[in-house]
């Protein structure tokens, strides 16, 4: 009985931190804080940042499946650690920033993961997705916006570097 209560109160527990997230993102993207305070280019990301609570909704179901083997469970940890780890390479409290590195390192794995599923792995993974949206085109979506924004860098840097000479 005890052990069943404790299953309600971490799941509840994360749906608490799902339902957080959620809001908190609808909030920035209803106000137009997004473009206010970190400039246009978050407009890019608004649309994706719905997606990491799913994402992270997603990653949860995952770890806590007895059918999931342990190296797939490990590189899903690995993503999750660096979630709720307050070293990032950008700190959570900038707003979207800070969230933009969360979805994208979470999304890379995931992308990893699905790129080496087996049938019955892709199965869960659609069982378990609560976004609106195919989770494996979002995925897909988010790291190509990774790479053309990576792609993006060095020629930011160059320009930086000649405007500052």
């Amino acid at each position: 009985m005890g052990n069943s209560i404790d299953n309600f109160k971490k799941t509840e527990k994360y749906e608490d931190y799902y339902k957080k997230i959620r809001k908190k993102i609808n909030k920035w993207i209803s106000k137009g804080k997004l473009t206010q305070k970190t400039g246009k280019w978050t407009d890019k990301f608004a649309q994706y940042l719905l997606v990491l609570p799913d994402l992270i909704h997603l990653n949860i179901k995952l770890l806590t499946d007895k059918e999931i083997n342990m190296n797939i469970k490990s590189n899903i940890l690995v993503g999750m650690i660096y979630l709720v780890s307050p070293i990032d390479i950008v700190p959570d409290f900038i707003p979207v920033a800070g969230l933009v590195d969360d979805l994208l390192v979470i999304s890379v794995i995931l992308h990893r993961i699905i790129n080496t599923a087996d049938p019955i792995l892709m199965g869960k993974i659609k069982q378990y997705w609560a976004g609106e949206d195919d989770v494996f085109i979002k995925i897909k979506e988010i790291t190509a916006l990774l790479n053309n924004f990576a792609s993006q860098i060095p020629k930011s840097l160059l320009k930086f570097m000649k405007k500052n000479k």
